[in-house]
């Protein structure tokens, strides 16, 4: 487990790890309320992209909001 939250966050974080080619599940709810999941959910990537995912989602913590990563 790379990560674990609410289930909005926890698919946001999927899909950025998705997007650097990383395979991605997430576990938890699928009871949504007023548009919004925030039911408790977990990031699960295989053993040897671990550190990998952990590293790009310490990289995105660390980045200030409004922050745009140079393309």
């Amino acid at each position: 487990m790379v990560f674990r939250g609410e289930r909005i966050q926890a698919d946001l974080v999927a899909a950025a790890l998705q997007a650097d080619g990383l395979r991605v599940e997430v576990f938890g709810d699928h009871a949504y309320g007023v548009g919004v999941n925030l039911t408790a959910a977990r990031v699960l990537v295989p053993d040897e992209q671990a550190q990998t995912a952990r590293d790009l989602i310490l990289q995105a913590e660390q980045q200030p909001a409004g922050d745009q990563p140079e393309v």
